[in-house]
């Protein structure tokens, strides 16, 4: 609403333009050449037009000649569009002191305390004005929304439950979904969103966050039918295609997300997005296509040649994969992730001492910091293998001390120990824990039919592995300790099928040979 002062003043300007343009401009000095201080309209008709053409610091050049609270208004609104908090304030009080556009004033101080953070304060004067203006939905949607920042849920849902009823009431159905959903009412949540959807069904966040909802409450199925839906609205709505992939991934259905994702590639072609293809792709083996796919990338980050160097890993491209490590810096953010994949790489390749010593230089760096402990649990194991297990006890005791509930760590110590045939009680105790935290470690399941075994408890230990076997069944450690268990239980003919498996697997061991051997007598 325009206020008497207000309008006076744009009639005059108004005026003044339709004198003006029968009027001879001397061309010495033209309203353009700069603010007129005897001429406080024409300023403010610049001024306004510098406005319009963002040209801020000019309109508040223009603004400042003129001693009017409809300037000063002017000017606090610049200054807030500019985030100069300080300078809007002093306006705006003197705004209000002054008494003329006292409304107007609070109206923007509201948002000059909300964009600081001093909800309090913007609650307040909101509140005031709500009181003035009861009738002000969008104020009173306003109001809401802060006291949902405040945690005030209540509040929120009281002021907004009071504005349903109108012709259109999605904006107040969906800030009322947030109020509820703040108060863990998912309910509540739920029926507002889907109301939402019913009054305007191409309103894309209530979908968004309605499918999201589902998925907190573990519906998933739900979840899935809501992102769709927005899909059959909207084939291209990125959003839609993100939450829907993201779920997906979440579901471990990597091909539907991958499917999804270059859908969304086609829509919007964004390198993120397919550095995540890229991802994805390896997890199911589509290695040639995640090696294509990088190659799209001109601009590669330290990231992408990681990811690079695994594809080659992957692809048995052994020499390519530790080439592109060597162009990653050791000492970068990705010098851990690089340190472990080059000795994995070096193993494979048949070169153990050299896997170990890229892990000893990598221990140098991190065994003072908890940034790394994959080296420690990688290097422990290296030292055990190398028939140094004193050494990869002390790494490993190490990490303990850092992080006594470490369930690699445990697992490790708990396994030399039950391999060792000592301090069996203990070793038990640290490879429940590390189970407690990891039920489905096939490594800490094995440790534990381990050290149940050498507690003369095999016929237990066997549920142990079997299910270490279900998750990997490629490991010729369980497969040998799987044949000794059974062989214990008399059992000689699955215990032969057990050590032929784990000889098959590259078990090089001698000893592994020798079982075999003694089983065909």
């Amino acid at each position: 609403m325009l206020r008497p002062r207000a309008l006076k003043l744009i009639l005059f300007i108004a005026l003044f333009l339709v004198a003006s343009g029968c009027a001879h401009v001397s061309p010495e000095k033209t309203p353009l050449d700069g603010p007129q201080r005897n001429d406080p309209y024409l300023n403010a008709l610049l001024a306004r037009d510098a406005e319009n053409r963002g040209d801020w610091q000019q309109a508040l050049k223009l603004y400042e000649t003129i001693d009017d609270p409809f300037a000063w208004l002017a000017q606090a609104r610049i200054y807030f569009i500019l985030n100069q908090s300080g300078n809007a304030l002093e306006l705006v009080d003197r705004i209000m002191e002054d008494g003329s556009y006292a409304d107007d004033a609070l109206e923007l101080r509201t948002k000059i305390y909300a964009r600081k953070g001093d909800w309090e304060q913007a609650i307040a004067d909101t509140e005031t004005l709500a009181e003035k203006y009861p009738d002000n939905q969008q104020l009173l949607l306003f109001l809401a929304n802060l006291k949902i920042v405040v945690s005030d849920f209540q509040g929120a849902r009281d002021i907004l439950e009071g504005l349903l009823g109108s012709q259109d009431d999605s904006m107040t159905l969906y800030t009322l979904s947030k109020a509820c959903l703040g108060a863990k009412d998912f309910d509540c949540a739920k029926t507002s969103l889907r109301e939402v959807i019913e009054i305007n069904p191409k309103f894309t966040p209530a979908y968004l966050d309605l499918g999201k909802i589902y998925g907190l409450l573990g519906q998933n199925s739900q979840a899935q039918a809501v992102f769709e839906q927005l899909l059959e609205i909207d084939p291209y709505s990125n959003d839609g295609l993100i939450a829907l992939s993201e779920l997906k991934i979440s579901r471990k259905q990597y091909a539907e997300a991958i499917s999804l994702l270059e859908r969304l590639m086609k829509v919007n072609p964004h390198v993120q997005v397919l550095r995540k293809i890229v991802m994805l792709k390896i997890q199911v083996g589509l290695l040639d296509e995640a090696l294509e796919d990088l190659g799209q990338i001109e601009e590669k980050t330290d990231e992408d040649s990681y990811y690079l160097a695994i594809t080659y890993a992957r692809l048995n491209r052994l020499d390519d994969a530790l080439q592109v490590l060597y162009g990653i810096p050791a000492d970068g953010r990705l010098g851990c992730d690089v340190a472990v994949l080059r000795s994995t790489i070096l193993k494979e390749s048949g070169k153990a001492p050299e896997a170990l010593e890229v892990l000893l230089s990598a221990w140098d760096t991190y065994a003072e910091t908890d940034v790394c402990p994959e080296v420690g649990y990688q290097l422990a194991t290296e030292l055990d293998s190398a028939g140094r297990r004193e050494e990869g006890l002390d790494i490993a005791t190490r990490l303990l001390d850092k992080n006594p509930r470490d369930p690699v760590a445990l697992n490790f110590i708990g396994y030399v120990w039950a391999d060792e045939g000592i301090k069996l009680d203990e070793a038990y105790d640290m490879i429940r824990e590390a189970l407690d935290q990891r039920p489905e470690d096939p490594f800490i399941l094995d440790s534990m039919a381990w050290v149940l075994y050498r507690k003369d408890r095999a016929q237990e230990a066997l549920g142990y592995l079997r299910k270490a076997l279900k998750h990997l069944n490629n490991d010729p450690t369980i497969h040998e300790h799987m044949g000794d268990i059974l062989k214990s239980l008399g059992r000689d003919d699955e215990a032969l099928d057990y050590y032929i498996k784990s000889s098959v697997l590259n078990n090089k061991r001698e000893e592994i040979q020798d079982k075999i051997d003694e089983l065909l007598e």
